[in-house]
């Protein structure tokens, strides 16, 4: 999905070249399996202090950022980072074949982080990438039909309901010791400690997150010109276009950024808007409403959780069994 010539480009100014994040992503997992064999490090075995850690700007001041990795006058060329990243899948394969990635928690516990770093990165590279306007589409998949998805999502829509959430004890976290003194079960991240019980009031929620048309609401009757980073500006995009919602004069020329590059805007009116916490703010509160806690995403979770077990619970007590036994 990378052309070669933009693996040094960065869509996000903010953010490492696109290269780092084939470095960084087997250069972490090397670095927390090397701790916990005790073993040494996959050779280059240079490449931790260039590879380790991201450009990661202070969500309060972006100029600012943590600390991170030096960046490199000039980066690996990209066949010998993905040699390293194949030396370092042949080394989880290893631990497999000998049973040390199960039995051995320490080991366990390195995987199972390395695994979600990389399903983490994935998706920030992904988010990148759209962003870039030479991205390439994913290889081996067919351009959906976008005009034909535009229709059959409005012909299928429905009222976004308002839901009575009530009040709940929900649990939170995972007791996960660094010293793997804990039970058995998957780990967790530092974010994710202590478990705790919370109590969530009673409050009401939408069916569905809000989405490109509704915003684009937003944006038109509050005439706010400054557009989520999601979408672009053209003249031209991949669709016929068809509307409802805002204004044709207001949707005209917008699109929403994808990996097939630029769809028109009026095809995507169903999609869940990507923007900001700051720009999805305004815009909930403009809806009468707000953005839900971490807690109350929890709330919702789980009482949508019970009415499903309910509802089959229910539907199976309507339904004849069906004989299981069979003779031949």
């Amino acid at each position: 999905m990378i052309p070669e010539e933009e693996l040094l480009e960065k869509p996000i100014k903010l953010r490492n070249a696109c290269i780092f994040y084939l470095g960084h992503i087997p250069t972490f997992m090397d670095i927390h399996l090397t701790r916990a064999t005790h073993g040494k490090p996959t050779e280059p075995s240079s490449y931790p202090s260039i590879f380790e850690r991201g450009i990661d700007p202070d969500v309060d001041d972006p100029e600012q950022c943590h600390a991170h990795s030096e960046i490199p006058d000039s980066w690996p060329p990209a066949n010998e980072i993905l040699d390293f990243q194949s030396k370092v899948r042949i080394r989880v394969k290893k631990l497999y074949a000998s049973g040390q990635a199960t039995k051995d928690r320490a080991v366990s516990r390195a995987l199972w982080l390395s695994y979600e770093h990389e399903i983490m990165h994935l998706e920030t590279l992904l988010y990148m990438l759209i962003q870039s306007e030479k991205t390439m589409a994913p290889p081996t998949t067919v351009m959906p039909d976008f005009q034909a998805l535009a229709l059959q999502a409005r012909q299928g829509a429905v009222e976004n309901q308002w839901f009575d959430i009530p009040a709940q004890e929900v649990e939170i976290g995972i007791e996960d010791p660094d010293d793997n003194s804990g039970p058995e079960h998957f780990f967790g991240w530092d974010n994710e400690k202590p478990k705790r019980t919370v109590q969530v009031p009673a409050f009401k929620a939408q069916g569905r997150p809000i989405t490109n048309g509704e915003y684009a609401k937003y944006l038109e009757e509050n005439r706010i010109d400054t557009l989520p980073a999601s979408w672009q500006t053209l003249s031209r995009t991949n669709g016929e276009e068809t509307t409802n919602g805002s204004s044709s004069a207001f949707l005209h020329g917008k699109a929403v950024r994808t990996v097939y590059g630029p769809i028109a805007l009026k095809l995507a009116l169903d999609w869940p808007v990507c923007a900001s916490y700051d720009e999805i703010a305004g815009c909930a509160r403009w809806m009468g409403g707000r953005i839900p806690t971490m807690e109350e995403a929890r709330s919702i979770y789980r009482y949508v959780d019970e009415a499903k077990a309910k509802a089959h619970e229910s539907l199976g007590a309507n339904i004849p069994a069906v004989n299981a036994s069979v003779q031949l």
